[in-house]
Order: C-alpha cells, then structure tokens, then sequence
C-alpha cells in the first residue's frame, strides 16, 4: 500500500521555554522536540490517518559527519524521549522501515513497503528549527481486482505478477512490491477457467518504467453489462486515472 510517514520536529524558541529548556542541554544548546509522528497510510488514493509514533518507523540524528549524534538512534516500537539537546550546527533526520534487506522475501515472497527518507536541519542557538518531513515507499506494488460475481463465471483465476526475477501468484487481497530501479518494469498474466471447464490463458501484458512509491492496480472488468465473452483490462494507480490496456473477447 502507498503509505507516506509525517514527522514533525521543533527546536523551541528558548527564550520563551528557558526554565522548561534547562534540564536537558547545557548552555549554548538548542534543544529538540519531536511532537508528532503520524502515519498517512495510502492505497489508491484513500487515506486513512492515526495520530501517534507509529511502529513501523525508526528513526535517527545524524551529525554534520555522517555519524549518529549522541546515540540519537531509535529502532521500530522504540520509545522517544520528549527532548533532544542538540549544539549549534548541521545535522540529519533520517526516517525509515527496517526491511532494506529482507522485503523482497517478506510475506511469503511476495515482498513489502519500504520507506526512507532524510533531511537536512539546523540549529541554531536561541531560534526555532522546524522540519517537515514526509518519507515516501521507495518500491512500488502490483495489485489486481475483478467484479463482484467474477467468480460465478470464472471460478478458477490465477493471477501472477513477476519482476526482478520473482514471479508471484496473487489473489485480488494481496499486494508485490518489487524494485523501480529495473526499468523493464513488470509483466502479469491471467489463466482462467469457466464454469464450463473451459481455459483461457490472458497472456503476458508488460508495463515499463513503474515509479516508486505507487501501488499498480490490474483492474479486470466485463467490457459491457456482465458480458463473460469480453474483458476488459486497465491499469490505475489511484482514483482519478486509468490507462486502458486492452479489451480481450474469450470465446
């Protein structure tokens, strides 16, 4: 599912929250506050959002070298501190999912979401630093979907989607992920079998140069009032646009 992470950060004017401020820097530090991290879970354009530090997300402050700033590293279900004392200087949120190695075998082979993102912010002594960052899915996702009653037609439909060298068998309540950086993008096909026993092989549809962060919908529909002799097939990626692939009479 196409799902963004929002975090929030805020370097509090100190001169208003001095006394609040004090217990956790010495002078001449800014101090950190992270007061929101929200989790805006997207699939198809239909957003649902929860307020809290989602689980999903880990998260870290990097120093102007590349290295964690005070151990300022907070793994997936970690709890935060409410404050971070920070000196003067450059630094790095960097936010992400913890699968970077093992998503392509995750659910069964069939992948998962990856997130990642970084941004660069700085602090300043006595001034607020306010940084907005939203962490997008850095591989994209195949899904499919049929009519209802497709099934009274057709109740055989095995759908397999392969990139990247996986090939994987979906039903139209799962989801592949695979990596965008493969220009030749991916290839589905469909083998159907009729009520009558009868089998159909939809063949090998290719769609190139997916872009990260979407999840590919194959919407199989009749091409005209339940008619199960013609289909038609599209692909969206939200609610807004479809590309008409083709239009397949069975028999």
């Amino acid at each position: 599912m196409k799902r963004l992470f929002y975090i929030f950060l805020l370097v509090p004017f100190l001169a208003a929250c001095s006394d609040e401020a004090q217990d956790v820097r010495d002078d001449g530090e800014g101090t950190l506050i992270i007061t929101d991290i929200r989790l805006a879970e997207a699939g198809h354009a239909v957003v649902q959002t929860r307020s809290a530090v989602d689980p999903d997300l880990a998260i870290e402050i990097l120093a102007a070298d590349g290295n964690v700033y005070r151990g300022y590293s907070y793994a997936a279900n970690a709890t935060l501190p409410e404050k971070f004392a920070l000196i003067p200087g450059s630094y790095t949120l960097h936010a992400y999912s913890e699968n970077s190695t093992s998503w392509t075998t995750d659910n069964g082979g069939l992948g998962s979401a990856v997130y990642d993102a970084s941004q660069a912010f700085t602090v300043q002594t006595d001034w607020v630093t306010y940084v907005d960052l939203a962490v997008p899915m850095i591989n994209y996702g195949v899904t499919y979907t049929v009519p209802e009653g497709f099934d009274n037609w057709f109740p055989t439909c095995d759908f397999t989607v392969t990139a990247d060298g996986r090939t994987c068998p979906l039903t139209p309540s799962q989801t592949a992920y695979f990596d965008p950086a493969n220009a030749e993008g991916f290839t589905y096909t469909m083998h159907l079998v009729n009520t009558d026993g009868e089998e159909y092989d939809v063949g090998v549809q290719n769609y190139r140069n997916p872009k990260a962060g979407l999840v590919y919908n194959i919407n199989v529909t009749f091409a005209s009032d339940d008619d199960p002799t013609k289909l038609r097939i599209g692909i969206s990626y939200d609610d807004t646009y479809e590309e008409i692939v083709s239009d397949i009479t069975l028999y």
